[in-house]
């Protein structure tokens, strides 16, 4: 806060009417540098600017008295005095990022500070060249955009900062006319609305210094009451919007005063009485959602006021699947942020195409528990483009996480476009660009389709898009797309589901079981990368029943056959493993293939580690790209060969051939003889040629999130076809 106050004052320091204020850099010799602050931030109150100014007093007047405390101000002073113009130049948030460092709160809330270069991405590849008339100032100043989880302001610093650079590239204006456009888009087009009042207050400073001469009437920025209320019901944040009435059109429901910083009262940075923003019929909906899982967060309020808090999000669910009967089903229990999709659905206006940028975790595109949302989105919207980072050293859009994302966009269906038949383009970035001039680089190849330096495109039909099948985000190389869509349809290959029984699942053997040198049942237990390095492996760990019956009733789902629940692409061998005995495993899921002899269950392990099987598994990868894990319903759906009618000979010759041979890390396959083998026999059985799958094989071996090395091919050398259009 006394940053950014001081980031201001030195910006406002050469405007003719704030000529008298004491300048900044007088304050790394001050004797009291606070007291000097406080008379010169006090000045300029009698102007404006209270967002930025009124909080920066309160945290000065709260800090104590000492020598430390006067030299970090001092030093605070002198660094914003060098840097004030030229972070003013960027344009985007600078607070966010140690913002979201040191202030612990936003990460038990499920906030994750979206970084600048990847809002500016996503604020491009939103609010394009076609969307309106950009040299139409009506229509301009008609635009209404809303952050629902805003933050620091960082995704709306990238709409005002898009905006401008539009409008700018439509007509030539003058200084005051720039000013004015950035006065009309932060008092009416713009809204940010998030649960802490901190964060929203650097938002805040964030849009004023923009344009520090700007005479600022309102700002739709709001505090959103959170968590147990005294006197009253819990309170959701902007979730509350969806349990509002029908007919409550504009934040004054929400935000009514009386607005004090000592409440839990939603409130606005400038306690402007004139907010009308509306909450229909929005243009944009741009948001980074929280994702933390719903039991991690809360916590800072007790175990009653978290128990509170589950019981009024649960009421809220219900009320939107009550309202709206095809939402059932993509709100789910696991994560606050399934909640913002019905959320943006409602703000969202449908008359003509509204539009919808959000950042989302990579597996909402692929795991089994958000096809419900993904199929409301596609029946709602048309996908137009979802972006997935495959650089290995910038797999995320957020700082903070670990997790792979994507950017997604996408446009309302409205009258004749109800039905479009347009493609989703699946775009993987090579690299993650690290400036934003290459952000802008990267979205125009992302836009052309120009693949090459930046991306790859696939070009999926709306038909599948609209089933929920968002799968080709996985893959940078979209040759392996085709190949896994090709193994879907292919003759001869069945749901492992339609032929054998699966599970238990990893986490119930935990249940069942627990570690004892002195147990007398073997299970497969740990996952080290060096652990088992063949096909064929006995179970390393002796375990005792911790439930009797639980653990009696699973030891009858042993099987001889079990697939991995997860796998560690850069490092880990195996996607099955044959035991001579029927076992269980903590981080395996048994197979009941139990034929006389085994020569069936023998096949589908050599089959779950060719190249065929492998790909099929990596086109289902939950959680991340890297380390994924695979859940019984997404095992379920492998496609194998239909045994009862091709036989299974070939694969279990294989088998028996290769079970003691060593087998590389995958991103040692393209030279693997152990998996070779496996793939002549995979071809014998399915007829698919050898050398197709060969290239399969070596293209699965380059993909950067198995060999966790940046892509190998570049322009100007030798590499695969880098776009392909998908097909029925």
């Amino acid at each position: 806060m006394i940053c950014n106050a001081c980031l201001m004052q030195r910006r406002l320091r050469d405007e003719p009417e704030m000529i008298t204020i004491v300048r900044l850099d007088r304050i790394a010799g001050a004797r009291n540098p606070r007291e000097v602050l406080e008379i010169a931030w006090e000045s300029i109150l009698e102007k404006d600017y209270a967002p930025v100014f009124r909080p920066a007093l309160a945290v000065l007047a709260a800090l104590r008295e000492g020598k430390a405390i006067d030299d970090a101000i001092r030093a605070l002073a002198e660094c914003a005095n060098r840097v004030a113009d030229s972070l003013s130049d960027l344009g985007y948030d600078h607070a966010g990022p140690l913002y979201h460092r040191i202030l612990g709160s936003a990460k038990s809330d499920g906030a994750f500070y979206t970084n600048n270069v990847s809002a500016i991405m996503l604020a491009r590849l939103a609010f394009t060249e076609d969307m309106i008339d950009w040299s139409d100032p009506q229509a301009v100043a008609k635009l209404r955009i809303l952050d629902p989880a805003c933050g620091t302001g960082t995704l709306l610093m990238a709409a005002l900062r898009t905006v401008k650079a539009r409008v700018a590239g439509a007509r030539d204006m003058s200084a005051g006319e720039r000013n004015a456009l950035h006065k009309s888009l932060v008092e009416d087009v713009l809204c940010g609305l998030d649960i802490n009042r901190h964060a929203v207050q650097l938002a805040a400073c964030n849009m004023t210094l923009g344009a520090p001469t700007v005479d600022y009437a309102r700002m739709n920025l709001v505090a959103m009451p959170h968590g147990p209320q005294s006197g009253g019901p819990p309170k959701a944040g902007s979730l509350e919007i969806l349990n509002a009435a029908d007919d409550a059109r504009d934040l004054r429901a929400l935000a009514a005063p009386p607005r004090s910083l000592e409440t839990l009262d939603a409130e606005q940075v400038d306690e402007s009485r004139e907010i009308r923003f509306p909450l229909r019929d929005l243009d944009a909906v741009v948001m980074n959602a929280p994702f933390t899982a719903n039991e991690n967060r809360s916590r800072k309020y007790g175990e009653a006021g978290r128990t509170a808090m589950q019981r009024h999000e649960l009421g809220i669910q219900e009320h939107v699947e009550r309202r709206d009967s095809e939402a059932r089903g993509v709100v789910t229990a696991n994560s606050i942020r399934t909640f913002f999709t019905p959320l943006a659905d409602m703000l969202i206006r449908e008359d003509r195409p509204g539009l919808l940028a959000m950042v989302i975790p990579t597996t909402a595109c692929t795991g089994p528990s958000g096809v419900a949302e993904r199929k409301f989105l596609a029946q709602r919207f048309y996908i137009e483009t979802v972006v997935t980072s495959h650089d290995p050293r910038r797999p995320n859009f957020s700082e903070n996480t670990a997790i792979h994302e994507s950017l997604l966009v996408c446009r309302r269906r409205s009258g004749t476009d109800a039905r479009s038949d347009r493609p989703t383009r699946f775009a993987a970035l090579r690299k993650m660009p690290a400036t934003s001039a290459e952000a802008v680089e990267a979205v125009g190849a992302i836009q052309t389709g120009e693949t090459g330096k930046w991306i790859t495109v696939y070009e999926q039909p709306e038909a599948r898009t609209r089933e929920g099948d968002w799968r080709p985000c996985q893959f940078l190389d979209p040759e392996l797309v085709r190949a896994a869509m090709r193994l879907e349809r292919e003759e001869g290959l069945v749901p492992l589901q339609d032929r054998y029984r699966l599970g238990p699942a990893g986490q119930r053997i935990r249940d069942a079981f627990r570690p004892d040198d002195d147990g007398d049942y073997r299970v497969f237990w740990g996952r080290a990368q060096d652990l088992r390095t063949t096909m064929e492996a006995s179970p390393e760990k002796n375990v005792a029943d911790r439930k009797e019956g639980l653990a009696a009733r699973y030891r009858k789902q042993a099987g001889h056959v079990l697939l991995a629940a997860k796998f560690a692409t850069d490092s880990a061998r195996l996607l099955a493993i044959f035991s001579d005995s029927p076992a269980l495993g903590s981080m395996w899921v048994p197979v009941q293939a139990q034929t006389t002899p085994l020569d069936e269950a023998k096949a589908l392990c050599a089959w779950c580690n060719c190249t065929l099987g492998a790909l099929q598994f990596l086109m289902r990868r939950g959680t991340t790209l890297t380390n994924p894990s695979f859940s019984q319903a997404d095992l379920a759906t492998l496609r194998v060969p239909d045994f009862k009618a091709a036989g299974p000979a070939a694969l279990a010759a294989a088998y028996e051939a290769a079970r003691s041979m060593p087998v590389q890390p995958w991103k040692h396959a393209a030279d693997d003889d152990m998996r070779d083998r496996l793939d002549r026999a995979a071809a014998r059985t399915t007829g698919i040629d050898i050398e197709t799958i060969r290239d399969w094989r070596a293209r699965i071996a380059r993909e950067p999130t198995v060999g966790n090395e940046s892509a190998p091919w570049r322009d100007g050398e030798d590499r695969p076809e880098n776009s392909a259009r998908g097909s029925e």
